[in-house]
């Protein structure tokens, strides 16, 4: 069934939407709401972009690895030396 949402309920489907995908109804309606608000229109497309910057971190932190500094890697032996 194909209903009209507020803004609130927009944003609500456009966060849950990159985790599961959304059935028919709140889906068209998430596509009619698009359709004539900007503020909305613009909100999908920041989280679109965040969703790609996001899997590129996360694909660039797997190819490197976990990183220590070179400080943290000092306190490290330090402690391990002293037993701790």
């Amino acid at each position: 069934m194909l209903r009209l949402i507020t803004c609130q309920n927009a944003t609500r489907l456009l966060d849950q939407q990159p985790d599961r995908a959304l059935l028919w109804g709140p889906r068209a309606s998430l596509w009619v709401h698009l359709r004539y608000c900007p503020y909305c229109k613009r909100y999908a497309k920041q989280t679109v972009l965040m969703a790609e910057w996001a899997r590129a971190a996360a694909s660039a932190r797997e190819q490197t690895g976990p990183a220590l500094s070179a400080a943290a890697k000092e306190r490290m032996r330090e402690r391990l030396a002293a037993g701790a």
